[in-house]
């Protein structure tokens, strides 16, 4: 089950954000998901994730509750003087005892997208309230259709993968990652960041890495990966949407990048995506 938390100082809006996805579970068929809590406090939110234990002496505890599912709808910006907790700060209590949970951040300018990004606290994505209510409504299914996705996959998002880059290494959640390429090709709509030669490149929801080994060994290690091309390496669970247009294929990724190939690499992506499938890779 996937659980939805909404969470925004704005009655009105945390009211309109719960109609919308209410109309989702019934119109889309989403039985799989239910509002877990929709409030204007971030202290309920914190509620859900951790429990404080108060000892006779003056002394807490702070223990985390038991995981599941979760995508949240995280105000940013809560008004002045509303609450303890801003958004930002909100998400980073909540990656402390939680750090898969697919968080969405309602924003009224979208300029904090770098505090997101500095934090280290991951967005699924970002929903401005200035969009019509039609715009609100089919960013709110998308957002849940690949909540829903992510959560389908539940063998990838328990394998860890091991990444060394330069002296050291880290892990990375598998159903975090957005592709992985060799950086020695133009771009054609991917990350704008000027990339060090030589090295490989991973693109993940915490954002780029230059990684020590090769692609070629990344395609034998990670069968979850699919080939796009002779430089890309795709996550097929974070892929939005895959068309092509005249003799190009275009994917448009969960983060919103677009990567162009040409038809035949394209088609041979499809292809090796329908034979995963089949063999319950997918």
């Amino acid at each position: 089950m996937l659980n939805v938390i909404i969470c925004d100082d704005n009655k009105e809006m945390v009211t309109g954000i719960k109609k919308m996805i209410e109309d989702a579970i019934i119109f889309n068929e989403m039985q799989d998901v239910a509002i877990e809590l929709a409030t204007t406090s971030p202290d309920e939110v914190l509620v859900l994730f951790r429990t404080k234990i108060s000892f006779a002496d003056g002394t807490e505890k702070v223990t985390p509750q038991p995981l599941k599912q979760r995508l949240l709808f995280l105000e940013i910006n809560f008004g002045l003087n509303f609450a303890r907790l801003d958004g930002i700060q909100l998400a980073c209590e909540i990656r402390k005892y939680d750090i898969s949970s697919n968080i969405v951040y309602v924003t009224s300018s979208g300029d904090e997208r770098v505090d997101v990004l500095n934090k280290k606290i991951a967005a699924l994505g970002y929903l401005k309230k200035s969009l019509s209510d039609e715009e609100l409504k089919v960013k709110i299914i998308d957002h849940l259709e690949v909540a829903r996705k992510r959560m389908s996959m539940s063998t990838i998002n328990r394998k860890m993968i091991e990444i060394k880059t330069g002296h050291s290494k880290k892990y990375v959640n598998l159903a975090d990652i957005y592709y992985i390429k060799g950086n020695d090709i133009k771009d054609r709509g991917a990350s704008t960041e000027k990339p060090r030669l030589g090295l490989t490149i991973l693109c993940e929801v915490n954002g780029i890495s230059y990684l020590k080994r090769k692609l070629k060994f990344y395609d034998e290690e990670i069968p979850e990966l699919v080939r796009l091309g002779r430089s890309y390496l795709i996550n097929p669970l974070n892929v939005k949407e895959a068309r092509t247009s005249g003799r190009r294929g275009i994917l448009k990724l969960a983060n919103e990048e677009e990567i162009s190939v040409l038809r035949d690499s394209f088609n041979k992506y499809e292809e090796l995506v329908r034979e995963m499938r089949k063999k319950g890779l997918l």
